[in-house]
């Protein structure tokens, strides 16, 4: 099966395209800009806030800046 997501490069696109391809569907993601993600990546001052299912003591180990 093929998997076409069409003006999502954000998150919800992006993710969508890595669980379609996690299914072994060929996946393509179609964005107008020039880059994917580029909302995501100015989250939280640039430290992308996302929920991680590692202890926090390792997650907090991860992170760069301001712990």
């Amino acid at each position: 099966m093929k998997v076409l997501i069409i003006r999502r490069g954000s998150p919800d696109g992006m993710l969508a395209g890595i669980s379609a391809g996690s299914k072994g569907y060929e996946t393509i993601i179609l964005e107008k800009m020039n880059t994917c993600g580029k909302k995501l990546r100015i989250t939280g001052k640039g430290r992308c806030n996302i929920t991680n299912a590692i202890d926090i003591s390792e997650f907090i180990s991860n992170v760069p800046g301001n712990r």
